[in-house]
């Protein structure tokens, strides 16, 4: 059953954007950059979330040598990072103690990591729409299909 933004059982027709985003699609992610696997780091995630913290690094990344960003419903970092044409990830994590990496690491070239994000929005639209064809009325959605991540 869908749920909209307050966690409210609702017909998929009625998901706003934000249902989208936080509250619905959730997925165990399968990611892997370069010899690291970050996959146990995002399991049960809502897909689109997951999608857009990508695409947020990959544009702070243009300006920036590090982008933190967090899953919107879980603690968590996932710093990337840049060196010149080569893109980083190290996940962390908090404990009583304080935050911790995980044992994971990769890099990939940067043109690597773009054709990741790209894709990633491709999967992610592809899989909602195959599990809910209804979710093709969506004008959020219909946007992001269009426009790619111009419509986020």
């Amino acid at each position: 059953m869908p749920l909209d933004a307050f966690r409210e059982p609702t017909v998929v027709e009625e998901l706003t954007q934000a249902a989208f985003i936080w509250e619905n699609f959730k997925v165990d992610v399968s990611l892997r950059i370069g010899n690291g696997d970050f996959s146990n780091a995002a399991t049960s995630v809502c897909v689109l979330d997951f999608v857009l913290m990508l695409q947020a690094a990959r544009v702070t990344l243009r300006e920036s040598r590090l982008a933190v960003f967090e899953l919107s419903d879980r603690q968590g970092e996932w710093p990337f990072t840049r060196d010149k044409e080569l893109i980083g990830l190290r996940t962390q994590y908090a404990t009583r103690k304080g935050w911790h990496f995980r044992p994971a690491e990769g890099h990939c070239r940067a043109g690597e990591f773009d054709s990741l994000v790209e894709q990633s929005l491709r999967d992610a639209l592809a899989l909602i729409f195959s599990r809910q064809p209804v979710t093709r009325q969506s004008p959020y959605l219909q946007a992001l299909a269009s426009n790619g991540f111009d419509a986020a």
